[in-house]
């Protein structure tokens, strides 16, 4: 059990550092464009006012604060709407325009989904992890999804340690004659569920 508890400390650092780093590029872009409104700013006030211009940044950091959290609630209630994000060959211009305008606040928001895959199991949830994947290995036959609930009966706990699980690349879930069923993803995770056997010379 120590090896999948060691596995999800390194997913989860590994999250925490793609986290970081897209939070970081976000506020890099929302810099560079506040830097392009200020210039646009600075630029129409030289127009208007060639030998009396006084900028403010105040209104303008209001304005682009507001503007900002209103195209960010944009981008969250049209991925609510809409929430299948596959590629489609043809798009109209208005929802080419609106990819682009919305850029930069799906990027911040993709950085809160991003620490939500993190995968964070307590000592009893994480020996029910071990389990399955510990049968998923001795058995001869597929572990159906069917069969968990025996095992686990909490539909809360049970959903928790399976996405961990999955989020990790620990476990995947296929199709099969008999039902939806539990299998390794690459031989990586299941030589992690493997016993580890000492040879003696």
């Amino acid at each position: 059990m120590e090896r999948l508890r060691s596995h999800l400390r390194r997913h989860n650092q590994r999250v925490l550092v793609l986290t970081v780093a897209t939070f970081v590029i976000a506020a890099v872009l929302w810099a560079g464009l506040f830097f392009v409104a200020w210039w646009l700013f600075l630029l129409a006030g030289v127009v208007a006012k060639p030998f009396d211009s006084q900028p403010n940044a105040w209104p303008l950091v209001r304005g682009f604060v507001a503007t900002g959290a209103l195209l960010c609630a944009i981008a969250w209630l049209s991925r609510y709407l809409r929430p299948n994000e596959a590629a489609r060959d043809h798009k109209s211009f208005g929802e080419h325009f609106l990819d682009v305008l919305l850029a930069v606040p799906r990027l911040t928001l993709a950085s809160f989904g991003t620490g939500g895959a993190a995968a964070r199991l307590s000592d009893g949830e994480l020996g029910h992890a071990w389990d399955l994947l510990r049968r998923m290995t001795e058995r001869d036959h597929p572990v159906r999804v069917s069969e968990l609930p025996v095992d686990i009966p909490d539909p809360a706990q049970r959903d928790k340690i399976v996405l961990a699980l999955q989020l990790s690349g620990l476990v995947e879930i296929r199709p099969s004659a008999a039902g939806p069923v539990f299998a390794f993803p690459d031989d990586h995770a299941r030589r992690l569920a493997q016993e580890r056997v000492r040879l003696r010379f």
